[in-house]
C-alpha cells in the first residue's frame, strides 16, 4: 500500500481524496470516530499471527512484559461482526477502552490512536505479540503475568521508560 491508495473521506463516508472506492469497512471505522473524539486514526490489518489469534476468538494474554508495557493487559478478542456495517464498529467500541488494539472474532484486528504513529506502533506490537505467543504455545503452557506486575510495567512504560509513543491512552 501507497499513500496514493488511500482515500479520504468526511463524516459522512463521502471521498475527499482519493481515486479509489473507500473501505468496506468505513462504517465501522466512522462508527468510532463519531462516538470517541480523540480517537483520530484507526488501523486495520489481516496480519497472520494476531488473525489467527482472532480466529480462535481467544484474547492474546499477557503473558508477555511487552503486552503489559504496550497494552496495560491483554488483547480483547470482540465477537463476530458483519462486514461493511456498523457492526464491526460497535464490537470495537465494547473493548477500546480496555486496550488501543482489538482482534475481531474470525477477521482481524483494529488498532486506534491520537495519531496514525500510535495507531500503527499498536498494530505492529499486536501482531509481533501474537507471533511471539503462538510460538510460545508450540513450547508449551503460557501463563499470565500477575495483574501487579501488569501494571507496574505498563505505568512504568507509559511514565518513565523514556518514549511518549506508547499506544494506551489514545491522548497525544
Amino acid at each position: 500500500m501507497t499513500p496514493d491508495d488511500m482515500v479520504v473521506v468526511d463524516s459522512e463516508g463521502k471521498i475527499i481524496e482519493g481515486d479509489r472506492g473507500p473501505s468496506s469497512d468505513t462504517a465501522s471505522h466512522l462508527y468510532v470516530y463519531r462516538r470517541r473524539d480523540d480517537i483520530r486514526s484507526i488501523v486495520h490489518t489481516h496480519s497472520t499471527f494476531a488473525t489467527a489469534w482472532a480466529a480462535t476468538g481467544q484474547d492474546i494474554p499477557y503473558s508477555l512484559a511487552a503486552v503489559a508495557d504496550e497494552f496495560g493487559g491483554p488483547v480483547p478478542c470482540a465477537g463476530y461482526a458483519h462486514i461493511g456495517t456498523e457492526q464491526i464498529g460497535e464490537q470495537v467500541m465494547r473493548f477500546i477502552d480496555q486496550c488501543p488494539a482489538v482482534l475481531l472474532r474470525k477477521h482481524g484486528v483494529f488498532t486506534v490512536g491520537a495519531s496514525i504513529e500510535k495507531a500503527l506502533k499498536a498494530a505492529v506490537m499486536v501482531e509481533d505479540v501474537a507471533r511471539t505467543l503462538a510460538y510460545a504455545t508450540m513450547i508449551g503452557d503460557i501463563s499470565s503475568l500477575p495483574q501487579s506486575e501488569i501494571d507496574a510495567n505498563h505505568d512504568r512504560y507509559i511514565n518513565r521508560y523514556g518514549t511518549a509513543t506508547a499506544s494506551t491512552g489514545v491522548t497525544s
